[in-house]
């Protein structure tokens, strides 16, 4: 008759705490320390081994002194999934913006067919299929700057192998494109500018205007909080988040657009938002569709989403003559470059000096 298997002995503590249980059989070191970093989908334990011990009091030190180190849980074995959460986690930790954040979990939507392979096991080939697939799918409508943040999510989780050193390449450099171009974005002409400006009774022709003298993205103008991030002493907003570059950037408010910045910070005195929907939260998704469209529709202006006024501000700094440190400073780009980005030192006065030439 076959020997019954011995049960694995394990000494429960409080949940969270870890545990300490002893392996059957004639082992050298059968007793194990393991504790519970994170739960997965399903709702089960994702757990790490601390170590085998040869005696039940060298387990329970091990798990007393184990203190569990943010990606840790960087192995050969993780998987897509994973590698997807610690790095959405980090963005979290870093404090990026919503909007941010809503691009990760939009590029990571793309990888979901591959989220429960081991990330370790991916070659360049299948990640090349992949973006290849979304290509050839019409339905995606897959254009150059959704293909690109795909292929840089992926680079991002190939890092944390190279980071725990469990790899030494990055397949997702090789991923092509395959031809797709970056769009072009045409800013709104000056005489949608001026129509804006003849109807600025209309709020959302007083937001378009902001948008249009301070180069911020919808998603970041949406974001500001008025004690946060606008300075009304000093006609100042910090502000951005969607990139390193620029993240808590200084745009000086333009004197043409202090009323309608004023206008706004008043609007509703209660809500912490600069620009809200009686003083409720705004989606980029919700302007564009209810706000945005219907003022391109009603003033009968050139029919380009809100993103077009962020090209309206770079291209008015530009044709006015601003150096090119006041430029990537403002709009929140890396280049013109390194060595006046990160060496040169620009004030509040000379960036007032600077946005007054704007006409």
């Amino acid at each position: 008759m076959a020997k019954k298997k011995k049960r694995t002995k394990t000494y429960r503590r409080a949940n969270g705490k870890g545990t300490v249980y002893k392996l059957s059989g004639n082992r050298r070191k059968p007793w194990v320390a393991a504790k519970t970093i994170a739960l997965n989908d399903n709702g089960n334990a994702v757990r790490v081994i601390i170590g085998y011990y040869e005696e039940q009091e060298d387990a329970e030190l091990a798990l007393l002194q184990y203190k569990h180190i943010p990606g840790q849980e960087v192995t050969k074995d993780i998987t897509v999934e994973q590698a997807f959460k610690i790095i959405f986690k980090d963005a979290e930790k870093e404090g990026r913006s919503k909007s941010t954040l809503d691009v990760l979990n939009a590029s990571y939507n793309a990888l979901r067919t591959l989220k429960h392979e081991k990330l370790t096991d991916l070659t360049w080939s299948d990640c090349q299929f992949l973006i290849d697939t979304l290509i050839e799918d019409p339905k995606q409508k897959s254009s150059h700057s959704k293909l690109n943040k795909i292929r840089n999510l992926l680079s991002r989780m190939f890092d944390l192998l190279i980071k725990h050193k469990i790899q030494d390449d990055n397949p997702a450099k090789f991923i092509s494109l395959r031809g797709v171009k970056e769009g072009e974005v045409p800013p709104f002409p000056e005489a949608d500018i001026q129509k804006l400006f003849k109807n600025d009774s209309d709020r959302i022709a007083k937001s378009s205007l902001i948008l249009a003298y301070t180069g911020l993205r919808i998603g970041e103008f949406l974001e500001l909080r008025k004690f946060l991030n606008v300075d009304m002493k000093r006609w100042l907003i910090v502000g951005g988040g969607k990139t390193e570059a620029g993240t808590d950037r200084a745009i000086p408010i333009h004197p043409k657009i202090q009323p309608y910045v004023q206008y706004f910070f008043n609007e509703y005195p209660n809500c912490e938002l600069l620009f809200s929907r009686e003083g409720e939260k705004v989606t980029p998704s919700y302007y564009r569709k209810y706000y945005h469209g219907p003022l391109i529709e009603q003033l009968g202006l050139s029919d380009l989403n809100p993103h077009s006024f962020r090209h309206t501000a770079a291209s008015k700094f530009k044709m006015a003559g601003l150096d090119d440190k006041a430029i990537t400073d403002m709009i929140g780009h890396t280049n013109i470059d390194f060595t006046n980005k990160r060496y040169v030192s620009v004030d509040d006065e000379y960036l007032h000096k600077q946005i007054s030439m704007v006409k």
